[in-house]
Formats: structure tokens, C-alpha cells, sequence
């Protein structure tokens, strides 16, 4: 017959027992730590020393996958969320350039356009401001088109300029639009008068400046004097600014004043022959 040798044998007379000593030994454990907690005996100090410095390493070590689990959540929310906001500054920066953008223009054009308006071009009918038009399937940058046409009173050959000089004349017109070849162009030849040196000569458009035509010695010219223009054709008015004489060792010829590029606002001046000869 066998018998049970344990350490709780004796203590099995009811099934309370059991449950009874290990709440004992606990509540003694518990008293035992506390006492030791508050206590400054060196014994209860190094156990405690003892028990931390034991427990430290396995407490760091079970923490650690924890602690890279959750840096690792809020990395990928703050990383989302900085996300988020960097898309939204760019939003806002791509607002405040084109805000800038527009300011600027409108500032540029208002200068511009003041600064038209304040020319006097005298012996002329009329002088019409018109605006610039944009003209995406253009393959040729020496003309342009403006938003004033026949309705608006203009003629063949009726000279445009901006706020710096003559930049062309009218060379094709429509009802509400025209074109507008400009001094540049290889087909444009304009009769002018040097105010320094007092010859008359032509000017021909060759793309970035304008060559020298029927002058016997150009070099005779006064480097950087003013070129106007003069009535030799019959359609021009003289004393508009055409551009600067410059002087090379190889070469004379002219720099104009305006450029197709600064034009946003041009004037035109609409010139009534038949109304001059009256006079």
C-alpha cells in the first residue's frame, strides 16, 4: 500500500487548506518585502540591491521588443503625419507663388501701362492703346498680333511701338485683331534720321539688330546716338525712337530700343494723311 509523503500532507483535512498556507506564506512574503522596503538594516539594503541588479537585465530584455515595437508605431505615424503636412505646405507654397506671380504682373503691366499712356506723340489723329495677344501656334518671333483692328479705326503700316520706341507697324488687318511685323523682321526696312550726325539713311531687320542701308559711309556715325524715324516713305511720322547707333571695328548698325518681350501693352498711332494734306 502506498502512502503520500508531501509537505502538505497534513495539512489536507479539508480542501481550504492548501489555499489557506499558500495565502499565509504569501501574506508573509509581502510583509517580509515591505518591512524590507521601508527598512535601512544593510541586509534588507543589499537584497533589494541584489534582487534589482538580478532582475534588471531580464526586465530590460523583455521591455526591449516592446519599447521597438512602439517607436516603431509612432515613427510611421509621425512619418504619415509629416507627410501629410509636407504635401499640404506645398500646396500652400505652389498658392503663394502664383498669388506672387499675379501681384508681380499686374504691377509690371500697371507700370507699363502708365508709363505708355504718358507718351505724346503729336501730328497724329489718334493714338490707341491696345493689349498684346499670345499666340501659341506662332513659328515666327518677329510678328505678333494685337486686339485692335479695322473697327478700331487702324491702316496698313500704322506704326506700334511701347514705352521704349517704334517696334513695328501694322501689316495685316482683321475686323477686331491685327498683325504686327516688327522692326526685326527680314522684311522690314524703316527710313531714319541720326540725330548726332544728321544722315539720312534706312534701317532693314536682321533678327537681333537692325543693318544699315543706303548710307555711303556708316562709320561716319556717332557710336550709341539716337536713330529716329523720318516720313521719307510717305507712311511714317519723323522723331520716333527707333534704337542706338553702335559701333564695332568690323561693323555699324543699330540696336533697337523696344523688344517683342517687353511688349504687354503697345500704342498705335492711326495717322490721317488726307486730314494732313487739308491742313
Amino acid at each position: 500500500m502506498a502512502y503520500k509523503t508531501s509537505f502538505s500532507r497534513g495539512f489536507k483535512s479539508s480542501l481550504l487548506n492548501p489555499y489557506a498556507v499558500e495565502m499565509f506564506v504569501s501574506i508573509l512574503l509581502s510583509i517580509f518585502f515591505l518591512i524590507g522596503s521601508y527598512s535601512k538594516n544593510n541586509i534588507f539594503i543589499n537584497i533589494k540591491y541584489y534582487i534589482i541588479s538580478f532582475s534588471k537585465p531580464g526586465l530590460i530584455l523583455v521591455s526591449k521588443p516592446f519599447e521597438i515595437v512602439s517607436n516603431t508605431f509612432h515613427y510611421f505615424e509621425n512619418l504619415q503625419e509629416t507627410k501629410e503636412l509636407n504635401n499640404l505646405l506645398k500646396e500652400e507654397n505652389k498658392m503663394l507663388k502664383k498669388e506672387i506671380n499675379e501681384k508681380n504682373f499686374y504691377l509690371l503691366e500697371n507700370y507699363r501701362l502708365k508709363k505708355l499712356l504718358q507718351i505724346d506723340e503729336k501730328g497724329y489723329s489718334q493714338k490707341i492703346t491696345g493689349r498684346v495677344l499670345i499666340d501659341p501656334y506662332k513659328n515666327n518671333e518677329f510678328i505678333f498680333f494685337i486686339d485692335l483692328g479695322k473697327l478700331h479705326g487702324l491702316k496698313l503700316n500704322d506704326i506700334v511701338f511701347n514705352e521704349n520706341g517704334m517696334i513695328g507697324r501694322v501689316s495685316e488687318l482683321g475686323e477686331l485683331s491685327s498683325k504686327i511685323m516688327t522692326i526685326y523682321d527680314l522684311d522690314s526696312t524703316i527710313p531714319v534720321f541720326s540725330i548726332e550726325s544728321k544722315k539720312s539713311f534706312f534701317v532693314k531687320g536682321q533678327e537681333e539688330k537692325l543693318s544699315l542701308k543706303h548710307i555711303e559711309d556708316s562709320f561716319d556715325l556717332n557710336h550709341n546716338e539716337i536713330i529716329v524715324t523720318t516720313n521719307a516713305a510717305g507712311y511714317f511720322k519723323e522723331g520716333i525712337r527707333v534704337g542706338r547707333v553702335k559701333k564695332t571695328l568690323n561693323e555699324v548698325y543699330v540696336e533697337p530700343f523696344a523688344k517683342v518681350s517687353d511688349s504687354i501693352y503697345v500704342n498705335v498711332l492711326v495717322y490721317d494723311f488726307e486730314r494732313q494734306l487739308d491742313w
